[in-house]
């Protein structure tokens, strides 16, 4: 089989990585086109994932819109010398018109209900579209539903065990108290209308947490020089070992949220966007295992509160327990729903 897998997100490198490293054993035939966008491409280069690169992140719309009209482009061009039975996306944007163009069946996994642009731009045109727990949508014939959130594609123990040996070359012991806080760039197109804190607003949230252990901040936007000491030290490749011995995770990004959860440490997702991501949503109704707030203020209250809890690590270990038990393979599924897909060409 010759799969084309389209990774357009940091994210998305670990959603698809264990997909890739199943396909490339058994011997089918894999191309990764990617996006240039934050650390997409470190990613990539640092767990070795031979790619392509299709473009870079531009700021502004009409910018955007360009570099997503040269990824099609180039995309397009790339399907046609690789001749894929299938391609492969989480959001799907880039791999629609190719697809529809070529003949060739597009699986889209999708999780970000509330992107209304990106949801108009590539469901109409996917064969199938996969969704996990807590989803909000509703695409009828063609949605495939899997019983588990898709995080556990890549922090599932199964194939994940988190390693304290990066964070001690980091500078940071496991087993002491620290609390990971995360800052977005608000530039994504969902983001549009969303204003950034202040660095007021994140130093306050240092100081604040500061009280319950080391605080370590990782940002898509430079930090001010008042907080560079408090700059995440550990390599990209292994922010999810980061994430599994900390305290607490407190943030805007929803991506990182949803992995804390999973892998049990508690986590506050400091969001307006909240009310339209379904998987965290699910976390936090279902499990428990993450709070949603509106702004990083109300978040730090939640934190607070929970890291005066001596009990807190051992009730999110069991809440977690809970999560595990209930989901499926994540891989065991999307291998399965890319060969059912792959076979539906003429």
């Amino acid at each position: 089989m010759r799969v084309l897998i389209d990774i357009n997100h940091p994210a998305q490198v670990h959603f698809f990585k264990n997909l890739v490293f199943r396909l490339r054993a058994r011997g089918d035939r894999v191309l990764v086109t990617a996006r240039d966008k934050d650390v997409t491409l470190r990613l990539l280069r640092a767990i070795g994932i031979r790619h392509v690169c299709l473009s870079r992140q531009r700021s502004g719309m009409p910018a955007m819109g360009m570099e997503l009209a040269r990824r099609i482009r180039k995309l397009l061009a790339a399907a046609r010398r690789f001749r894929p039975d299938v391609l492969v996306a989480r959001g799907g944007v880039t791999i629609g018109v190719p697809g529809a163009l070529l003949g060739i069946p597009r699986l889209v996994f999708h999780d970000t209900e509330h992107s209304r642009l990106e949801r108009a731009l590539s469901l109409p045109l996917a064969t199938a579209v996969c969704t996990g727990e807590g989803y909000l949508g509703d695409h009828g014939r063609r949605q495939k539903r899997f019983a588990a959130v898709p995080v556990m594609a890549y922090v599932a123990p199964s194939v994940f065990e988190p390693d304290a040996a990066p964070l001690r070359r980091a500078g940071i012991d496991p087993y002491e108290p620290y609390i990971v806080l995360r800052a977005v760039s608000w530039q994504a197109v969902h983001d549009r209308g969303v204003t950034r804190p202040s660095q007021d607003v994140l130093q306050d949230a240092v100081h604040r947490l500061s009280r319950f252990g080391r605080v370590i901040v990782t940002s898509e936007s430079p930090l001010p020089p008042s907080m560079a000491d408090f700059h995440n030290p550990v390599p990209v490749e292994h922010m999810h070992d980061l994430l599994a011995f900390a305290s607490c995770y407190v943030g805007e990004g929803g991506s990182m949220a949803s992995e804390a959860a999973a892998l049990g440490t508690p986590a506050v997702f400091c969001n307006p966007l909240r009310a339209g991501c379904g998987c965290i949503l699910h976390l936090e109704r279902t499990y428990g295992l993450v709070r949603t707030v509106d702004a990083l203020p109300d978040g730090l209250a939640v934190a607070e509160r929970w890291l005066a809890d001596p009990d807190l690590a051992a009730t999110w270990r069991e809440r977690r327990q809970r999560l595990l038990a209930d989901g499926v393979d994540v891989n065991a599924f999307m291998l399965r729903t890319l060969e059912e897909v792959a076979g539906t060409r003429r």
